[in-house]
């Protein structure tokens, strides 16, 4: 029940990749490998993600007893990767890299024409 919320968001995430998400497939999957190598990239980040998500809630539950949403650690752990990549990749000028490796087809975030991030994660 605790994971529920993580799973439906991975299950979204990983559909707009042609990829079916499933708790055994999270488990015991090697690496993923895609169509390319960005895409295996993202996609395998995301699960590391996902599961460390569910190790620091955890965590942070068997601490002070208080309930954490895997979900929301997930959803909050990658906002802060793609924010922090970006700004990286304006200071540096490669916002063409970040797109590449980042906004695969919109799923995670898109960079309008001006220049600025849009997360639709």
């Amino acid at each position: 029940a605790r994971l529920q919320p993580l799973f439906r968001l991975l299950f979204d995430i990983l559909l707009h990749f042609w990829l079916h998400f499933s708790p055994h497939l999270f488990i015991y999957a090697l690496p993923l490998r895609g169509p390319t190598k960005s895409w295996d990239l993202l996609v395998n980040l995301l699960l590391a993600l996902a599961k460390l998500a569910i190790y620091k809630t955890r965590v942070r539950r068997l601490a002070d007893g208080g309930s954490c949403d895997c979900g929301a650690y997930f959803q909050s752990s990658v906002r802060s990767r793609i924010w922090a990549e970006f700004l990286w990749a304006v200071s540096t000028g490669s916002l063409d890299t970040f797109e590449e490796q980042w906004a695969l087809s919109g799923v995670l975030c898109s960079v309008s024409p001006s220049g600025s991030l849009c997360l639709t994660l």
